[in-house]
């Protein structure tokens, strides 16, 4: 009886991740034909005189976007209010990311965005983070901010803080995949299992603990990281050094199955 309401439990559980996932790529395709939307807007704003830029549509809200054009607007100077957004996010850019959880106390914007609990130290050999798909790797690593610009070295171990579906691409040639947020349903730790790459989430402070280049020996299974003695370099299409884990059916990764949910 344990069994067959382990088998039900495990086959409901399966769907429901299979429909999160089809309900983010909806999500994304929408958000694309939005983004399609502003775009042309950007670009008639501009005609008009109004912004400096057509991309400059990205630092305006909804209201006072739409507010312009039906006439409800309360601000016209749409240029001095894109130059103040672009001063804000500059400076927000220069500040450390608030910590997955924090408190705060009456007005939010007047607290300092403390931890509740103190950060971890990352001074030492090694990190622990939630490991997500087991293996292990043992490879340099690189560490990538912005998926647009980045250029991943084939045989290095991606390191990021966050990853969304723009950073698929990058995936197929790494080695490894560490995140310094998420959890095992995070988008990152679902398509690396799909894939078969080991992967490590919610890693505290890993894209500051690491440089491009640093050695690393990260295990999928376990979720921890050490680091490592350099062992020569990685050629253009050399392989790094990846120990199937005792989880793992075969040493093969699967390929990439993504369901349309039909």
């Amino acid at each position: 009886m344990r069994r067959l309401l382990f088998t039900w439990v495990l086959k409901n559980a399966r769907e429901r991740v299979r429909d999160r996932e089809n309900l983010r790529f909806e999500r994304t395709r929408l958000f694309g034909r939005v983004r399609q939307i502003f775009v042309e807007l950007g670009k008639r704003f501009y005609g008009q005189d109004w912004l400096n830029s057509p991309r400059d549509i990205f630092y305006l809200e909804l209201n006072e976007i739409l507010g312009l054009i039906d006439g409800t607007s309360t601000c016209t100077n749409l240029k001095g209010l894109v130059a103040l957004r672009q001063a804000e996010f500059e400076r927000y850019r220069q500040l450390p990311a608030p910590s997955d959880r924090f408190e705060t106390h009456g007005i939010v914007y007047q607290n300092p965005f403390q931890p509740k609990t103190a950060a971890k130290p990352t001074s030492g050999d090694s990190l622990q983070g939630m490991g997500c798909c087991p293996g292990i790797v043992r490879a340099p690593v690189q560490v990538i901010t912005d998926p647009r610009r980045a250029n991943l070295r084939r045989g290095c171990i991606l390191v990021a803080e966050r990853t969304d579906p723009g950073w698929i691409m990058l995936f197929p040639a790494a080695a490894g995949l560490l995140v310094e947020r998420g959890s095992l349903l995070s988008h990152s730790a679902i398509v690396a299992r799909e894939m078969g790459i080991p992967a490590i989430v919610s890693i505290p402070n890993v894209t500051q603990w690491l440089k491009d280049g640093d050695w690393v020996e990260m295990d999928g299974s376990t979720g921890i990281i050490r680091r490592i003695e350099p062992e020569g370099a990685i050629a253009e299409n050399d392989s790094p050094e990846i120990i199937p884990s005792l989880n793992s059916p075969d040493s093969s990764p699967p390929p990439l199955e993504i369901s349309n949910g039909q």
